[in-house]
């Protein structure tokens, strides 16, 4: 696993290996300049995917080098706008600068659609006048769920997390190559079971840190991370949600398997290595 920045996808035979692109790894306050929630799932030659779509998902694509048009799928965490408001303008581009006419689903907690509908309506009302698509929507009840379709080569499935009555935290079961990876996605959450459940067996776990010292908030610390670590049964784990005081507080006292995303990072698939390599 690379922790380095670099443009672009990795190529395999002419191919673009599969990977994660961290568009956004921000609070919803975008402290020290980074962006709100998103993340790429890269499949190379397969469909992509994205996990949550904050309000800077074109800027985090922009700068990537990658084209909207290219994911086919989101995901939706839960319904703050931090991780939902970026919606509206991923639509215009899929109509006006992608010109899709293939169906975009959308998984996310009841209120989803009306949710996402509701953003549309408020910036760009025309967008689904001129829209050639159908987007299909599934929403699934904020419980414990298994072995859901996600399009060819990814089966998914999650739990509740305790953030937001809409939190739910993902896992996804990656055809990649002649072997399969487990990628978990907590979204925002404060410890619970629901994050130990989602990472156990995980070859990554991608969860948010939104501080050094555990608060009041429902958020995770890093404190929490560092004393309970064995807890999360995750192979490696990547922070997102954070400031650079937490990035920083990390890389002078590490925690093994465990390390700070940036905005632009990109983690080849499938994930190699065991816990402390």
């Amino acid at each position: 696993m690379s922790g380095r920045p670099r443009r672009g996808a990795v190529y395999f035979g002419g191919m673009p290996s599969p990977h994660l692109l961290f568009l956004g790894t921000g609070t919803a306050f975008n402290d020290d300049g980074r962006l709100s929630a998103g993340l790429l799932v890269d499949r190379g030659a397969h469909a992509s995917f994205l996990v949550d779509v904050g309000p800077t998902v074109l800027v985090g694509l922009a700068r990537a080098g990658r084209d909207p048009a290219a994911i086919d799928r989101l995901f939706v965490t839960h319904l703050h706008g931090d991780h939902t408001a970026g919606w509206p303008f991923l639509l215009l581009h899929l109509v006006f600068r992608g010109r899709r006419t293939e169906p975009f689903h959308v998984h996310g907690p009841p209120g989803t659609r009306e949710t996402l509908e509701r953003l549309v309506r408020s910036c760009y009302r025309e967008v689904d006048e001129r829209r050639a698509f159908d987007i299909v929507y599934d929403e699934i009840e904020v419980a414990e769920f298994t072995d859901h379709d996600g399009g060819p080569g990814v089966r998914f499935g999650g739990v509740p997390v305790d953030h937001h009555p809409t939190s739910l935290a993902y896992r996804f079961d990656l055809a990649v190559g002649p072997t399969t990876t487990r990628i978990a996605v907590t979204g925002d959450t404060r410890w619970c079971a629901g994050l130990e459940a989602i990472a156990a067996g995980a070859d990554l776990l991608v969860t948010e840190c939104t501080g050094i010292e555990r608060g009041a908030q429902a958020h995770l610390s890093l404190d929490e991370i560092r004393a309970s670590r064995a807890r999360l049964g995750a192979r490696r784990i990547v922070l997102v949600h954070l400031t650079d005081a937490v990035a920083e507080r990390l890389a002078l006292d590490p925690v093994p398997g465990v390390v700070a995303a940036h905005d632009g990072l990109i983690l080849d698939l499938p994930v190699p290595g065991s816990e402390g390599d």
